[in-house]
């Protein structure tokens, strides 16, 4: 009697776990159907379309200075960062033989040393163009050769930017761009396309094609040898509405193509005016999206133009799907444990 009881309340246990069990999953799988949105709000702002790319400060035409002849350096007339003439003297230096005969005179009298040196003149080194001095690498007294390097001279400081072959149809001569120093990333310089490279460079198996940029105005603090981030500006808009391209559903879109860099390509696809649709909150409570025909303009990939279709203040809707992790969980009804694996 005692174990047709036991049985009984065994198979009785049985069925409520597989009761409660069945209600458990039936109400996760529920779970799994409810959908979650990510709302943005439409609102107006400034659109910017450009070519991000980094790049180097670099003299236009460096030319560098050697003297004439071997000799030693008595005067030096121009320091780094001046500004000098074509034709200007840059520094004054004795032959060997003026310098053992001056220093032969100094070591009589003061009145051979004067002689000597009216007699015997110095010779001038000369900046062969206009420009900045940007190093000089020599100092009074020293003794140098003919292939010594005495000054360095820029006529005037460039960025060289590189920039990928996809980009490159979007840069045209005499375009707008912002040069950003590194170590002054706080100062935007503006600037403009100088020349736009004719042969590439494969650089990390990219190609590459060099553009040189011309700061509008080169601020105290730029130097040679400077790494920049310099901004190709093709169009600025604004005021405009805007929406994420995340947000826009075009009609050949599919479920992989939703969120991904896919969308911003077709956002530009034939032409810069294009429609799609979005989902856009109901302003009814608990009633269900509606799916909106708009139309864009131009985007920068991240951000599209609304031209039509959408009011400011329209809330759209993007579908956000859960992680396995959020619906998955133990049975607490279940008879056969907690459902977790063994570690």
């Amino acid at each position: 009697m005692k174990s047709k009881t036991k049985k009984i309340m065994l198979s009785s246990m049985l069925l409520v776990g597989l009761a409660g069990g069945g209600w458990y999953y039936r109400t996760q799988a529920a779970k799994k159907l409810e959908v979650s949105y990510k709302e943005y709000v439409v609102k107006r702002d400034d659109l910017e379309i450009a070519v991000q790319a980094t790049g180097s400060i670099q003299p236009e035409n460096r030319l560098v200075v050697k003297p004439q002849i071997p000799g030693r350096v008595d005067q030096i007339l121009v320091e780094e960062g001046k500004s000098v003439k074509a034709g200007q003297i840059l520094a004054w230096m004795s032959s060997n033989d003026r310098a053992a005969l001056v220093d032969m005179a100094k070591s009589q009298n003061p009145t051979a040393q004067s002689h000597w040196e009216e007699v015997y003149k110095p010779s001038p080194i000369i900046a062969p163009l206009g420009g900045v001095i940007i190093s000089k690498q020599v100092e009074r007294g020293q003794t140098v050769a003919t292939g010594d390097v005495i000054f360095v001279i820029s006529d005037r400081l460039i960025v060289l930017a590189q920039v990928d072959e996809t980009d490159l149809a979007k840069i045209s001569l005499n375009q707008s761009v912002e040069i950003r120093v590194d170590a002054y990333g706080d100062k935007p310089v503006p600037g403009k396309v100088l020349r736009v490279a004719y042969e590439s460079k494969l650089v990390n198996n990219v190609t590459i094609y060099e553009i040189r940029i011309l700061p509008t105005a080169v601020p105290e603090y730029m130097r040679s040898g400077m790494t920049t981030s310099v901004k190709f500006v093709q169009d600025r808009k604004s005021g405009v509405l805007v929406a994420p391209v995340s947000f826009l559903k075009f009609a050949s879109d599919n479920e992989s193509d939703k969120g991904s860099d896919k969308a911003s390509e077709k956002a530009s696809e034939k032409g810069p005016i294009k429609s799609c649709s979005v989902l856009v909150k109901s302003m009814e409570i608990d009633a269900p999206p509606v799916e909106k025909t708009i139309t864009i303009g131009t985007n920068n990939g991240k951000f599209a133009e609304i031209v039509s279709g959408l009011d400011e203040g329209a809330i759209l809707l993007q579908a956000e799907k859960k992680s396995s992790d959020e619906t998955k969980s133990s049975n607490p009804f279940s008879p056969f444990g907690s459902g977790k694996k063994p570690k």
